[in-house]
């Protein structure tokens, strides 16, 4: 029998609540598992952990946490998080060619695969990209000595919390260690994701604020998120800073003031976290890191709204909300983002929406109508964006100044402080799935019709 089977939450290495926030201690105890020539020894553990070997290659710990990790002298640290796990291989202990080739396996770096022991995280080319992100950070953690802390945008991934790059940079701090260095692209059910950069940081983070996430470390959310609103590209951090601000605050449509309380709560702890940032380093772009979180809302539902929110904001002279509430014949309706003052609503329409089937879809479409002829009768003025608008976000901005045009003869300064045209590194082909094509050429007659 398993020696975790019916074992407390500290008996499995985690928290009372079953958390999995580990204490850091050393486990002195050493277990020999001989395969082979390959005698696997542990040594020196970062943190308490039981298990009962399967082989010298990987183990099976039983535990329901995400902090597992296993450093052994045959060179395979082996680290679970429910269902990805770290293998290290050597030129003594290497990958069956039969193992490489079953697509459950993903090479993420030199001597270092990431086993996918769900494979429904692998069905959609989303989700792939997704997964080898999260294996990246599993795999940089794994390589290290226990003292690696993910940052800014990698610490709000460690945390499932979405970005607007499906396959970023990874973003790492550690006492030694400076510059950059490449991860290579990762074959994945047939899906090639392109290569990343691990980028170290030079500004480490609050020892106070590290925190144990997902079986990594990582400085706090709001540290995190600070940190992407000085020196992530303005969309990247507006996109994390809405995202965090809907997380934290637990957004409820029908629960908005209370969440909207909540979500200030988190935002004024941003601006002061900045304001400590700022008395110890001048050179900071505090001006513009504390417009972007002054500008970000818990509103939005998704990188694509917040991404179209912040296309809008860098252009309008008129107050912006989220989730606004639009009462018509007794029926409740939530714009994405309206400009109430002057009736006019923005909605992006994502696939989710229509529902996962064909009775989901059908259902969709006809609330969808309802909706529109209640809303459209009841004098709103509504635009609707997919992601190929998103092909260009310059031209889509443009767009949208256009259609608030007649309502303002230029852009605020304070709205065109938000903006910055993406670059690659944040909105290229490398960084978020793009479309073959565009639709551009047929823009203006969606739009205006």
């Amino acid at each position: 029998m398993h020696p975790l089977c019916g074992a407390t939450p500290e008996q499995k290495g985690c928290n009372a609540d079953g958390s999995g926030a580990l204490p850091l201690r050393t486990c002195e105890s050493v277990v020999g598992v001989r395969r082979g020539d390959c005698v696997a020894k542990r040594v020196e553990l970062a943190r308490t952990l039981f298990t009962v070997p399967r082989s010298c290659r990987w183990l099976s710990t039983g535990v329901d946490c995400l902090d597992d990790l296993n450093s052994w002298g045959c060179k395979n640290p082996h680290m679970s998080s429910h269902q990805l796990t770290v293998i290290r291989t050597s030129e003594a202990c290497r990958m069956a060619h039969e193992e490489i080739e079953s697509g459950a396996f993903l090479h993420v770096m030199r001597g270092c695969y990431v086993r996918v022991d769900d494979t429904r995280l692998l069905d959609t080319p989303w989700r792939t990209w997704i997964t080898v992100a999260r294996a990246r950070l599993l795999a940089v953690h794994a390589s290290g000595s226990g003292d690696r802390v993910f940052v800014g945008a990698s610490s709000l991934a460690s945390r499932g919390i979405p970005l607007w790059e499906a396959n970023p940079d990874i973003y790492v701090w550690a006492r030694t260690r400076r510059g950059s260095k490449p991860l290579r692209a990762v074959r994945a059910a047939g899906i090639l994701v392109p290569g990343v950069s691990v980028r170290w940081s030079v500004v480490s983070p609050l020892q106070g604020e590290i925190q144990t996430v997902g079986g990594v470390l990582a400085e706090g959310v709001i540290d995190a998120t600070v940190r992407m609103a000085c020196w992530s590209e303005p969309l990247s951090a507006f996109v994390g800073i809405c995202m965090v601000l809907n997380r934290q605050s637990s957004f409820d449509l029908f629960s908005q003031e209370e969440c909207r309380d909540r979500a200030h709560g988190v935002r004024s702890e941003m601006l002061v976290r900045l304001t400590e940032w700022r008395e110890h380093n001048d050179n900071m772009p505090a001006r513009r890191a504390e417009a972007l979180i002054r500008a970000a809302d818990p509103g939005c539902d998704n990188p694509a709204e917040a991404a179209l929110l912040w296309v809008l904001k860098s252009v309008s002279a008129f107050e912006v909300v989220t989730q606004f509430e639009i009462v018509v014949s007794g029926r409740r309706y939530f714009a994405d983002i309206a400009i109430p003052g002057l009736m006019i609503i923005f909605e992006f329409d994502g696939i989710g929406k229509l529902g996962k089937n064909e009775a989901d879809f059908a259902r969709a479409k006809r609330d969808w109508i309802q909706r529109e002829n209640d809303l459209r009768g009841a004098g709103w003025t509504i635009y609707r964006f997919s992601w190929p608008d998103y092909e260009d976000l310059t031209q889509l901005r443009s767009l949208v100044s256009e259609l608030l045009g007649p309502f303002q003869s230029v852009i605020p300064s304070s709205a065109q402080g938000l903006w910055a045209k993406p670059t690659p590194a944040c909105d290229g082909p490398e960084r978020r799935f793009h479309m073959a094509a565009n639709r551009w050429g047929t823009a203006r007659e969606d739009y205006t019709r």
